[in-house]
């Protein structure tokens, strides 16, 4: 085992990485573009220490708060290696009760070391054993004065048995994706760098783009989840190929064996291996892991002990039944005991063996399988939380409650408040059932750490039992029983809306779509319910009228989560995938009219299309599925596109049977003339076509699987190879044919998938290539180049409501506007003058195109549904029900979800 940070001498016996190998000059800590190596950390850690007390003068309780930045990591791990004692506990109301009960001495929470309660310093208020080196809450985030007493060695050894348990080597690279102040999240911290690896400091969320950037960037290969963050990983970019990660560690709450396979099949697709763990805090952090060899044949197991730790089951207690006992833990990971009063500080070990309180089996090979918890705490997106705390301090407001909850959601019954009794003036007169539960709800966010999303509360007498004790089970199903009424908890809700959020979401997709909003399921996703890339501009514009800033994965997230995510109101940010089919549709008009001459709409919608066609139709790794769903949206622009031109031959003799077929570039005329005016149908129809049938050959299917940035990219390349061989010997309307424009298509497939900075780059560069020398006009060609790049760069474009309203509209009508503008122009008389003329016909032609729009579109989209989508399961969705659709699949439950 090789390590870091040797202790200074005067805390050669204290340090929590004592005994280990320094490994100079490898990276230790990666924040932003720098790389702080071992040796490197190891002094800013003695510099930092040595600020701090001589520890010989009497140990100081020290609070630090280990946040993913260099000053506050090094002001924690200073405090440990100058052998005091590092109480975690955030800046702020959350932590008073722990501070008001422990006082500390210090505070390390930066680069300054701040003195607590009298100046000047007059010494360690607080006897402390020598074994104590850190106190971490017992019950997540709820401010609970009882906390852990851990040990140097107890941090020591559960570190090296976590790292030899993932094999982790000098090789390997963490990024912060938990909370450092979580017992999960520091673990990670201290098994990487007792390993000699190293930790990447990252701030953001694993649903934020940037953080899939950093993972890459930085070459991360661990990746420590929990159930709630592994679904907004997946929402965020980790279905997304990352060639350097090569383990994901899963603990902090219970995933069903369902969504263990599907992520461990993920991981198989995409290279890396899914690692299930368990553990409390007061083992210090894992008790138990299961290797990733046998995640497939074991999916309901938590692991076995973590080398050096025993387990064994207490099959005496009153819930045991069978096989199943209580878990009870062994080991140096045990904690020294807990503390409940500034004197515990002083005592050493009380407790050699820990009693889990959680009901579990295990089996002849050793693999521990959980059942259930005795009673008193419950375990909410990885945070433990301790309802009799939650409910005390509840009560100290005046509300009586039992609180209950599950790996998603902490259930809150709360009895109606009285007037006139002896409630508090907090609650009294709170009639109103909604207002006392959107009072509870911000209330217990705040006590809990939880998002509001996380909290359910619901008004009604708390059921009892004969005896006058409250009965839990019954008052969570009273909980449930209410949501379930009322379609949603009272609390989310936003200034004038009427029915729930959730309904809202469902019924603008229902319209969308054309379907029953009954029908609609909202753990189902818009691309799972049919959405394509013909409907999404509808779909995105309404729903961002309703939630504001829509996230990048929205389409494949559930209608749950977008439901309970929301965002800014005010102007409303419209996909810059929307604005640019608006704008290209409108100077398509604006030149054909001869209001104006700028030319390259045409060319950029192809790249929109691309990039559409890869977020929606050729989403996803199941190649029947992808080619049924390019079916569709084929029908619905062959629909309409065959019967304008069928109108047009049969009334003017405009168009003839090839436009019809939209294969005039082969069976047609290409020559310039009336019958090349639908030369964009034909050449999308054709792309579609090619990007299906290549993703359908098996190697490239599979390797589209497992990367579609690399397989788009590349065809992209090799689309170039006819895009200038054809140009280098012919000109004309050849650039309105599918051998010369489907490198452009390819182009926006790929921008679609490049979910880093340097991939974009290189599809942009690519783009460059093959745009630069494609038309002889420099203008047009960079007409084009400016939307690509718009369309890399810029996610989205904040638009005044009423004008991303119309934006949205011309978007979503682009394909009709292109298909009746030329005859609808020749029926637009002239009115005196060129550009009143014109001004006329593009209105004219907005008007009658949206007009039709309007009217076939819900026709076209009841055909398309003719077309039947194989049930696939969503690996980019950010949530699923919890239900098994039909057929096949297992998914992860819904995050934070309120509704069932």
């Amino acid at each position: 085992m090789t390590g870091t940070l040797l202790p200074s001498p005067r805390a050669a016996a204290t340090s929590v990485l004592a005994g280990a190998t320094a490994v100079g000059d490898a990276p230790a800590l990666v924040v932003g573009d720098r790389a702080v190596t071992h040796a490197q950390l190891r002094e800013l850690v003695d510099r930092a220490a040595a600020r701090l007390p001589d520890a010989a003068d009497g140990r100081c309780l020290v609070q630090v708060f280990p946040r993913p930045d260099l000053d506050a990591l090094v002001a924690y791990l200073a405090t440990l290696h100058a052998g005091h004692v590092a109480l975690v506990a955030a800046p702020g109301p959350a932590a008073a009760p722990i501070l008001t009960r422990y006082r500390p001495d210090l505070a390390f929470l930066g680069d300054t070391v701040e003195v607590l309660g009298e100046e000047p310093w007059t010494g360690p208020r607080h006897l402390l054993h020598p074994d104590l080196a850190l106190l971490l809450s017992t019950s997540g985030s709820t401010g609970s004065p009882k906390l852990v007493r851990l040990s140097h060695d107890n941090l020591r050894a559960n570190a090296d048995a976590i790292a030899q348990a993932l094999s982790l080597t000098a090789a390997d690279r963490a990024i912060t994706s938990l909370p450092l102040t979580y017992c999960y999240g520091l673990s990670v911290l201290h098994s990487h760098l007792r390993a000699g690896a190293s930790v990447v400091l990252h701030r953001g969320s694993v649903h934020e783009p940037g953080f899939w950037e950093a993972v890459d960037r930085h070459g991360v290969t661990t990746l420590a989840v929990v159930p709630h963050s592994a679904r907004l990983a997946l929402a965020g970019g980790l279905a997304d190929p990352h060639p350097s990660l090569r383990l994901v560690t899963q603990a902090g709450g219970r995933l069903e064996p369902g969504a263990v396979l599907d992520l461990a099949d993920l991981g198989t697709r995409r290279g890396w291996d899914l690692a299930v763990m368990y553990g409390q805090t007061e083992a210090t952090a894992r008790i138990a892991v299961l290797p990733p060899a046998e995640v497939a044949a074991a999916p309901d197991a938590v692991g076995r002990a973590v080398p050096g730790t025993g387990v064994r089951l207490d099959r005496s207690v009153p819930q045991a039944t069978g096989d199943v006992g209580e878990l009870v833990v062994t080991g140096p990971g045990v904690m020294l005991g807990y503390a409940e009063h500034p004197d515990d500080l002083a005592v050493g070990r009380m407790q050699h063996e820990l009693r889990t309180g959680d009901l579990a089996t295990v089996d002849a090979d050793g693999l521990v399988r959980m059942v259930g918890r005795r009673s008193g705490f419950v375990k909410v997106m990885g945070h433990r939380i301790d309802v009799a705390q939650v409910e005390n301090a509840l009560q100290a407001t005046g509300f009586e409650t039992c609180v209950t909850g599950g790996d998603a959601q902490l259930r809150v019954l709360v009895e109606p408040p009285t007037v006139g009794g002896d409630r508090s003036s907090a609650a009294r007169g709170r009639h109103d059932a909604a207002a006392t539960a959107r009072r509870l709800r911000a209330l217990v966010a705040e006590l809990t750490g939880l998002g509001p999303a996380a909290v359910a509360v619901a008004v009604a007498p708390l059921a009892r039992r004969d005896n006058g004790k409250v009965d839990r089970p019954g008052c969570d199903a009273l909980v449930r029983a209410a949501l379930e009424t009322e379609g949603a908890d009272p609390a989310p809700e936003r200034p004038g809306d009427g029915p729930p959020l959730e309904v809202q979401v469902a019924g603008t997709v229902a319209r969308v779509l054309g379907l029953d909003p009954e029908s609609v399921d909202t753990a189902r996703s818009f691309v799972e319910l049919g959405g394509d890339s013909l409907s999404h501009v509808q779909a995105a514009t309404r729903l961002a009228e309703l939630l504001g800033e829509l996230p990048r994965d929205w389409h494949h997230r559930s209608l749950r989560d977008l439901a309970a995510g929301g965002g800014e109101q005010g102007r409303t940010p419209l996909e810059t995938s929307v604005v640019l089919r608006a704008v290209a549709a409108l100077i398509i008009l604006g030149t054909h009219a001869d209001l104006f001459w700028i030319v390259g709409g045409a060319h950029v919608l192809l790249v929109v299309a691309g990039y559409n066609a890869g977020r929606f139709s050729l989403s996803g790794v199941d190649p029947v599925r992808r080619a049924l769903a390019s079916a569709r949206t084929g029908l619905g622009i062959l629909v309409p596109a065959a019967v304008v031109a069928l109108v047009g031959l049969v009334t003017t003799g405009r168009y003839g049977w090839a436009n019809v077929g939209a294969v005039n570039w082969i069976a047609g005329d290409v020559t310039y003339g009336s019958r090349n005016e639908l030369w964009f149908v034909d050449a999308l129809l054709a792309s579609v076509a090619i990007m299906v049938a290549a993703l359908s050959l098996p190697p490239v299917s599979r390797a589209y699987a497992r990367d579609p940035w690399r397989v788009s990219v590349a065809v992209a390349a090799i689309a170039l190879v006819p895009r200038f061989v054809i140009l280098a010997v012919a000109d004309g309307t050849i650039r309105g044919i599918a051998p010369t424009v489907f490198w452009l298509f390819a182009t926006g497939v790929a921008l679609a998938h490049a979910g880093t900075a340097r991939r974009r780059r290189i599809t942009l560069a690519l783009a460059t290539i093959g745009i630069v020398t494609f038309f002889d006009d420099p203008i047009r060609n960079a007409t084009v180049l400016a939307g690509i790049v718009l369309l890399a760069l810029v996610p989205a474009v904040r638009l005044p409501r009423r004008l991303a309203s119309a934006a949205g509209t011309v978007g979503a009508a682009s394909l009709y506007l292109y298909l009746v503008q030329f005859q609808v122009f020749d029926l637009v008389p002239d009115v005196g003058g060129r550009l009143p003329s014109a001004a006329l016909r593009v209105a004219a032609a907005l008007v009658v195109g949206c007009l039709v729009w309007r009217l076939a579109d819900p026709l076209v989209r009841r055909l398309q549904q003719l077309i039947p989508l194989p049930v696939e399961r969503n690996h980019r969705a950010s949530s699923h029900s919890p239900v098994r659709p039909a057929g096949r699949g297992r998914h992860l439950p819904p995050a934070g979800s309120l509704r069932r």
